[in-house]
């Protein structure tokens, strides 16, 4: 979940327990004003009655007579009795019935004071219904919290476009980040913000980018370097233990074995020094990429360079090219992604066994697929195949030996990322593997 959206999870979240919290908050706040304004009402009522008593005292047989003043109240005067304080108002909340005629009782808020008239004390009871009152009351609740409620939404909606502009700049930045795949991919510098947490956070990815950069650009250049300079003395080796070998009805048998392990290493030091240089190469970019090349031609010009391989071993070619595919690319460099890929299936296939190479178009998009039926891919091997000097454990040649330099898929990933192709290799559902490039 993205930032802004927990942000604004968070607040809507708190925002409704605030608004639960003021709900209960409001329905006794509400009420108990309402109830306020009612008994203040209840006195007011009190208050009309005395005066007019007070100005015409026969008006009170007329008062208790009638019962009440309203639709809602209604008025009982009674002989004092001393069951309640004189001059003291009274309140309570009681279901009474007004007449004998009403079937069911209703709620009402009574006021029980006394009343002087012709040096007579009585009590007074004024009622009046709660039900007309408690509309109010609700109404009012209902009105504070639907407008407490569309602020709520409204701010929500804000919250969401203020949060998304000022978090731009956090996202620009997560999403050149995720397009960076290599350090030589960041040509630019993260920018200066506004906000002082986003500034930091690009000027720290910057240096690091520039450190990442630097190591992986001095990297580079060692091993360039250092392939180079070690083509010169292994040429040298091979040479003498190629003279050694020349002689070597003049030599025991222990210094002809020891001179061909010699020319063997060599050899092999050779292979993994040009295959570092091509490597590197590659990734400083120093291949043009502007010629239209033929997936199909190649694959068939590198399947003839291994002709004596696949006769070696008995192998069986099944080829499906009924999807031409033509890319813009180095044919130099994809010859050498396809040879490696065949060389892998060629060597690590059993005898008389058949390697299937096939073009198809899948999605939108056009695949060359090589599948042998070998060993197929190690469980250690699954989530690095193709990264630099990664070997099977027990992997074996047609000669017997796991001589590999481990830099043949790594070369294949290296050449797909300069063109931007696809790449990727599974166990097939029998026995052996299969690798796709995606173009």
């Amino acid at each position: 979940m993205k930032l802004n959206n927990k942000i604004l999870l968070c607040n809507l979240i708190l925002s409704v327990g605030i608004f639960l919290l003021t709900a209960i908050g409001m329905y006794y706040l509400v009420n108990d004003t309402v109830y306020d304004e009612l008994d203040n009402h209840l006195l007011q009522h009190k208050t009309d009655i005395v005066n007019q008593v007070t100005a015409d005292p026969a008006s009170l047989n007329q008062i208790q007579r009638l019962g009440g003043l309203g639709s809602y109240e209604w008025v009982e005067i009674s002989r004092y009795e001393g069951l309640i304080e004189a001059k003291v108002n009274n309140f309570a909340t009681l279901d009474t019935m007004r007449s004998a005629s009403e079937m069911t009782p209703k709620a009402y808020r009574q006021l029980t004071t006394t009343l002087s008239a012709n040096d007579t004390t009585y009590t007074l009871k004024i009622y009046e219904e709660v039900a007309a009152w408690q509309n109010i009351s609700m109404t009012i609740l209902i009105s504070v919290l639907a407008g407490l409620l569309i602020w709520i939404l409204l701010l929500y909606l804000v919250n969401q476009m203020v949060f998304s502009l000022l978090l731009m700049p956090f996202y620009d930045t997560v999403d050149t980040l995720e397009t960076i795949l290599d350090p030589t991919d960041f040509n630019e510098r993260f920018p200066q913000s506004t906000t002082y947490e986003i500034d930091v956070l690009n000027r720290a990815l910057n240096t690091m980018m520039n450190q990442i950069r630097s190591s992986f650009e001095d990297q580079k250049k060692f091993i360039q370097n250092a392939s180079h300079e070690l083509l010169t003395p292994l040429s040298i080796i091979r040479q003498k233990a190629e003279k050694i070998l020349s002689k070597s009805d003049q030599l025991d048998r222990q210094t002809v074995e020891t001179a061909n392990d010699i020319q063997q290493t060599a050899v092999r030091l050779s292979r993994l020094s040009n295959a570092l240089l091509l490597i590197t190469r590659v990734e400083n970019k120093q291949y043009e990429l502007d010629e239209e090349v033929s997936i199909t031609a190649v694959t068939q010009d590198v399947l003839n360079e291994l002709r004596d391989f696949i006769s070696l071993k008995n192998l069986s070619l099944e080829t499906d090219f009924n999807k031409e595919i033509s890319v813009k690319g180095n044919r130099e460099l994809l010859h050498s992604a396809i040879y490696n890929i065949l060389q892998n299936a060629v060597k690590f296939s059993p005898e008389k066994s058949v390697i299937s190479i096939a073009t198809h178009e899948d999605s939108g998009s056009f695949n060359l697929s090589v599948t042998d039926q070998g060993p197929g891919i190690p469980d250690e091997l699954k989530e690095s195949l193709f990264d630099r000097f990664k070997k099977g454990n027990g992997q074996i040649n047609a000669l017997g030996q796991n001589n590999g330099t481990g830099l043949g898929l790594s070369l294949v990933k290296s050449i797909c990322k300069l063109h931007g192709f696809g790449y990727h290799a599974i166990n097939t559902n029998g026995s052996g593997a299969e690798i796709t490039l995606h173009f």
